[in-house]
């Protein structure tokens, strides 16, 4: 049988469509007039690939182009959603073939790094995915939340609509410019996934927080279930981002006087202090996941753009790496730190360091460090030293976190 891998064509979206709503058993299978006038509005075909067995589409991944923040530097990413199959073509080897083209399409886009959601982690790290973020939900009852601190200054809260977008941009903007992991949004990106007017049944509230003297300061994301009050068994905090210890305080004290549900999610980046500012925190119950997987794309290119967490270290290592399904990685790679900038080649000698390109991709955004995957036996170190230089390369400022799902 013929396997052909290829872009969709717009003839093909609804065929598209419906193996994505019946491999998450939507009901949008049964009419897919909505989804198909979705995707043609916001996914270009060029996002797409998919796998056809004698001129039958039978896997589909999509692909979108964003920026990503590493220590405060944009670099070129594709966020990979959904990535589905009909049953029957299944262990096929036909998602594999897709996401092994995938990964040359993005190397020749100059995307370095890539990233996605999944319930089933040992597929994608067959493919040099690798788990790089934990996510983190703290639940609480609003009633019974009291905090330790009081803000300063009471400001003004403002609700925004989806045009007013730009605003809570702003915002984001400043907070994101020095972290590590969240994505570049537009407006497109605003409207359709955080306002919600185009993906969720229940639509986003957005809370902006200002100043005395009318300055944005923060704002929070949060989703109020559509149902009976009786039923309103959970209120969900999408995101909180704070530019100031007052927007912070004010914001938390707005959310939970929403007092009407039993209990209120939060979704909170692990240097979330909340824990810190409650009262009694027999009332909150933290859970945790894991969350995004990351994959390194292009090795030699995304290890020159990454900006140093300590841009007045100088240092140098060789790691030597290991990658089935994106060959241009495979060698010895020779990394040299001085006045802020990074060089990178290969060479033939000794490694200082040995792993797979698969377990480079946590220590790359922070979420490991070497030290830790060395003894956790994912890494071959030469020396303890070569581990302490390797781990001063891999800092972050902050650790990874990005709220956004695709």
């Amino acid at each position: 049988m013929a396997l052909e891998i290829r872009q969709i064509t717009d003839e093909e979206v609804e065929a598209a469509e419906f193996i994505i709503s019946y491999s998450f058993n939507s009901p949008e299978r049964r009419d897919l007039a909505k989804a198909v006038e979705r995707s043609r509005k916001l996914y270009p075909a060029s996002w797409s690939l998919a796998s056809f067995e004698d001129g039958e589409m039978t896997a589909f991944v999509r692909s979108i182009p964003f920026a990503v923040r590493i220590n405060g530097r944009g670099l070129s990413y594709a966020a990979v959603g959904p990535v589905v199959s009909l049953p029957q073509h299944r262990r096929k080897g036909h998602v594999g073939a897709i996401l092994r083209q995938l990964l040359e399409n993005m190397r020749e886009n100059g995307q370095v790094l890539s990233g996605l959601h999944t319930p089933h982690p040992t597929l994608y790290q067959r493919y040099g995915w690798e788990i790089a973020s934990l996510s983190r939900t703290i639940k609480i009852p609003p009633k019974e939340i009291q905090f330790k601190a009081e803000p300063k200054e009471r400001g003004y809260i403002r609700m925004l609509k989806a045009d007013d977008w730009a605003q809570a941009d702003r915002v984001y903007r400043k907070h994101s410019a020095k972290r590590n992991g969240p994505l570049h949004r537009g407006e497109v990106w605003w409207r359709e996934a955080i306002f919600g007017s185009g993906f969720a049944p229940d639509p986003s509230d957005v809370a902006l927080w200002e100043d005395g003297s009318g300055e944005p300061q923060g704002y929070a994301v949060y989703v109020q279930p559509a149902r009976p009050q009786e039923d309103m068994a959970q209120f969900w905090v999408r995101e909180i981002v704070a530019l100031t210890t007052d927007a912070y305080l004010n914001l938390l004290l707005y959310i939970v006087r929403h007092d009407l549900p039993r209990e209120i999610a939060i979704n909170a980046a692990p240097d979330d202090p909340f824990l810190s500012l409650v009262e009694d925190a027999r009332h909150v119950k933290i859970e945790e996941r894991y969350d995004l997987m990351n994959r390194i794309v292009d090795v030699e290119a995304a290890l020159k753009l990454r900006p140093p967490a300590n841009p007045e270290l100088e240092l140098e290592f060789t790691i030597q790496l290991s990658d089935r399904s994106a060959p241009w990685n495979e060698g010895t790679w020779l990394v040299k730190q001085a006045n802020g900038e990074v060089a990178v080649e290969q060479t033939d000698r000794e490694p200082n360091l040995t792993m797979s390109t698969t377990t480079l991709a946590p220590l790359y955004n922070g979420f490991l460090t070497p030290t830790a995957a060395a003894f956790a036996g994912r890494v071959e170190a030469d020396s303890e030293e070569s581990l302490a230089i390797a781990d001063a390369f891999f800092a972050t400022l902050y650790p990874p976190f990005c709220s956004d799902g695709f």
